[in-house]
């Protein structure tokens, strides 16, 4: 498992470098919106999105790589093969994106 550094890419790869040279060949590429769940995403929804995400990954020549990293990583959505769930039941933390981790700051003078 990685550190709690939210940039390791960055961090680990001098300037311009790319992090994951791999990514270029995967199956998913261009087809973002089948990995990563849109705003009030339903159950049911998630479970087709994340169906037709599985079958791009079951023929992706990078599989087990994305896999790694993603679990290395704490990555978000749906990475080789396996969505943030099936990371956390293998043991590999992942990380929520940083908008939903920042708590919201109320105002307690604020009339909703």
């Amino acid at each position: 498992m990685s550190s709690l550094n939210l940039a390791p890419a960055v961090r680990d790869h001098p300037a311009g470098a790319d992090p994951r040279p791999w990514s270029r060949r995967a199956a998913c590429s261009g087809k973002t919106s089948r990995f990563f769940e849109p705003p009030a995403e339903r159950p049911d929804a998630r479970m087709v999105r994340e169906l037709k995400a599985s079958m791009i990954c079951a023929a992706c020549p990078v599989l087990s790589t994305c896999r790694a990293w993603a679990r290395e990583h704490g990555e978000y959505g749906f990475w080789g093969g396996e969505s943030e769930e099936a990371r956390a039941q293998a043991g590999y933390r992942t990380r929520m994106p940083r908008a939903m981790r920042t708590p919201r700051r109320v105002d307690p003078n604020r009339v909703a």
